[in-house]
């Protein structure tokens, strides 16, 4: 994504974040909908800030792009998803038999749900890639 579209994108976030606290604090609403609405208007200001750093400050562009087409920061960026999905699998596993012994059935069943998801994403894309590379 460019940046122009970036700054869009951050700007809108910022948008429906603002419309989203009134909107709620309106009604009177539920409190997740605040921090949802809090929450975008946060990531929306840090990434139009840094959009606006990355128009504004040539050193702070190329230091940017470089990490960005980095083979090794795209190696680390690589291991760094494989070691954190692998600790979703594990602590998933553990938490859903451990919600079992403690007899909190709804919670080991989202828990052993999203490991399962997790394994059928890895099994969908590694034969997507199988075929691609």
């Amino acid at each position: 994504m460019n940046n122009s579209r970036r700054l869009i994108h951050s700007a809108a976030e910022i948008v429906i974040g603002a419309v989203l606290l009134i909107t709620v604090r309106l009604m009177d609403g539920d409190s997740i909908w605040l921090g949802m609405g809090g929450a975008l208007i946060a990531v929306g200001a840090v990434q139009l800030f840094l959009g606006l750093r990355y128009r504004m400050d040539a050193e702070y562009r190329e230091r940017t792009d470089t990490e960005a087409t980095d083979e090794r920061n795209q190696f680390i960026r690589s291991r760094a998803w494989v070691w954190a999905s692998t600790g979703f699998v594990l602590i998933g596993g553990v938490m859903t038999i451990v919600f079992q012994i403690l007899g909190r059935q709804e919670l080991s069943t989202l828990c052993g749900t999203g490991v399962s998801l997790l394994v059928l994403l890895y099994w969908l894309s590694y034969l997507v890639l199988k075929k691609k590379y």
